[in-house]
């Protein structure tokens, strides 16, 4: 008898074999979440989901309790006459630069539920961040819902002294409460979301309060009566812990250490703030190595974390001994390996408080701060004295031996050299397969980049290509190599061994053994050149991937022009170059923003020589 498939039931054994998938990947990924946890994580992770039962009962207990008067030298405000004019200006544009690049203009409570890099309202109804509907990430649901922008309308309504505009701000607070009570929207899934609110509310009473109008500061009491006892004791409960303990834990600390400074009576339900800022010192130690290199591996990390440790310890005059000297090596690792784009590791782009005069431009903000020079001024009026770091020595390698990282600068090129673990604890969310990768920039401009993040939890394919070997130029053996494995969007398994790197005759070597052969690249920076020389043992073919800034087009064989007019050249020798083509990869400037860009494909065995010449 013949076969007879009609179309309807193509349709209904796709649907089949599609949910099949989905639940065989979320088994295969819990059981490899289990396997990075020792057994009393495990145990502690079934008391937290007995406490979701629970919850309503939780929340109840709160009924009564009174948050009471704030101490008003909790959070010190600078003299507003000392505000740089540029920043009084700043802080009137109605608009947000969300992941510093998607202009969003604000003439009203914005979609607490859109996702507007894609276009998205999630259904309130919605619960599971990790599986949003229609290509939406959760990252850019939950943007807005940090306040960031309502820290804005405040800062306006204080320093250019419009109460309209401290209404507006409590008017924007008031209908994200109306629209997302406690536990029963997506903004309330992960804990460091309800303390960035936290962080960022903190300031925003501040503000408020400072404008000195009788209406609007009892219109705040009860706004902060209704916001604050909530966040706080859901991030102190609900905190991070075990193999989850990384950067979250640190901005979850914080926000509770600030709110129970500010609000001294939160330390009947949760603690108080002596209590709670040493356990954010010891976290502090934990995650930022010895050099000051946080050891997520994600440059932009390094940033989101030390803000929300620097702001706690500002609030608690906390900032002295072993946690002062080590948020101290960590501006300076950040001064050194910052070059203002192309970040290392996962970066999605966050900032915790809109202190920058422009969010486009926040990390150059923050490393000018840090160095004390005038682009920094406007972090200057609201933190005050910076930790003072000194400018990276100029034709010298800089090394953070410990956490893996070289620096060169001269003033033809930028060379960073990565040869760090694969990231922070079991799960190294958010480290990169980017061990032996080379960045350059030429005359301050970006060639060799990273490839950038992409997408978390809305476009899971990109993530794991962006954070793959492949998309990185360290030799790859052709055939890949089957570790580390990404089990998840933020887990990997089997980490590989850590590179060994020196200065050698001033080229910085790094030496690595990966799933494949013994492999040493060396980078030599010599005038107007930047010469990298890969040495791979045995005959195993393998392939390098220069992959190039997308202002960068070809003009010529392997001869490239910037879109300012600069020129570089490429040269490819070794004792046995199989191919070299030019290709176009997907990269990722920022978080969300994907376009394509030129890159040159080698396939090698033995020696390869690479040197960019201007």
């Amino acid at each position: 008898m013949p076969w007879h498939i009609t179309s309807g039931g193509l349709i209904t054994g796709a649907i089949g074999f599609h949910k099949r998938m989905i639940a065989f990947r979320k088994v295969s990924w819990l059981w490899h979440r289990l396997r990075a946890m020792p057994p009393q994580e495990i145990a502690g992770r079934v008391k937290v989901k007995a406490q979701e039962w629970t919850a309503t009962t939780t929340l109840r207990t709160l009924d009564d309790f009174v948050l009471g008067a704030v101490d008003a030298g909790s959070m010190r405000l600078p003299p507003k006459d000392k505000a740089p004019a540029t920043l009084r200006e700043a802080v009137k544009a109605r608009k947000a630069w969300l992941f510093g690049w998607k202009e969003v203009l604000l003439d009203g409570p914005p979609n607490w539920n859109l996702d507007p890099l894609h276009g998205v309202e999630v259904p309130a109804e919605v619960l599971n961040h990790r599986e949003l509907p229609d290509g939406a990430d959760a990252r850019c649901v939950w943007e807005l819902s940090r306040w960031s922008e309502v820290v804005r309308l405040a800062q306006d309504g204080w320093l250019n002294e419009d109460l309209g505009t401290l209404r507006l701000a409590q008017r924007w607070m008031s209908d994200w409460l109306e629209k997302n009570p406690a536990s029963k929207s997506i903004h309330w899934r992960s804990p460091l979301e309800g303390a960035l609110r936290l962080i960022n509310f903190c300031w925003i009473d501040a503000l408020v309060r400072a404008g000195g109008d009788a209406e609007i500061v009892a219109e705040q009491d009860r706004i902060a009566q209704a916001f604050v006892p909530m966040h706080a004791c859901w991030a102190w409960r609900k905190r991070s812990f075990g193999s989850s303990a990384n950067n979250h834990l640190i901005g979850e600390l914080a926000a509770v250490v600030m709110a129970t400074r500010r609000w001294p009576s939160l330390a009947k339900v949760i603690c108080c703030p002596e209590r709670l800022w040493p356990m954010l010192e010891e976290e502090v130690l934990r995650q930022f190595a010895e050099d000051g290199g946080n050891k997520e591996q994600a440059l932009h990390y390094h940033l989101f974390a030390w803000e929300m440790a620097w702001q706690a310890g500002r609030v608690m005059d906390g900032l002295h001994g072993p946690v002062l000297k080590r948020l101290k090596d960590a501006a300076q690792l950040f001064c050194d390996l910052s070059l203002g784009s192309w970040d290392f590791g996962d970066s999605d782009d966050a900032q915790v408080t809109p202190f920058t005069m422009d969010r486009r431009h926040a990390e150059r903000e923050w490393r000018a701060w840090m160095l004390g020079e005038e682009k920094g001024a406007a972090l200057a009026f609201w933190l005050g004295e910076a930790p003072r770091v000194t400018s990276a020595m100029r034709q010298k390698w800089i090394t953070h031996a410990e956490s893996g990282h070289a620096i060169w600068r001269d003033e033809a090129w930028t060379a960073r050299v990565d040869a760090s673990p694969l990231g922070f604890g079991t799960l190294a969310a958010h480290g990169h397969l980017d061990a032996m990768h080379v960045s350059l920039w030429s005359e301050g401009e970006p060639l060799v980049i990273d490839p950038g993040t992409g997408a978390y939890y809305g476009d899971v394919a990109l993530r794991a290509s962006l954070a793959a070997w492949e998309a990185h130029n360290g030799p790859v053996p052709v055939c890949g190599r089957s570790m580390p494995m990404r089990a998840g969007p933020f887990l990997w398994r089997e980490h590989h061994d850590v590179p060994k790197m020196e200065i050698v005759d001033d080229a910085c070597v790094v030496r690595f053994a990966c799933d494949g052969p013994f492999m040493k690249r060396s980078v030599q920076m010599a005038g107007r050149s930047a010469r990298i020389t890969d040495e791979v043992c045995g005959r195993t073919a393998h392939v390098v991937t220069w992959q190039l800034a997308p202002e960068w087009e070809m003009v010529g064989e392997l001869t490239w022009r910037h879109a300012n007019g600069a020129v570089v050249t490429l040269s490819i020798e070794g004792d046995a170059v199989q191919s070299c083509e030019v290709v176009r990869n997907v990269v990722s400037p920022r978080f969300g923003q994907v376009m394509e860009a030129p890159a040159v494909r080698v396939i090698f065995t033995g020696r390869l020589v690479s040197t960019f010449s201007r």
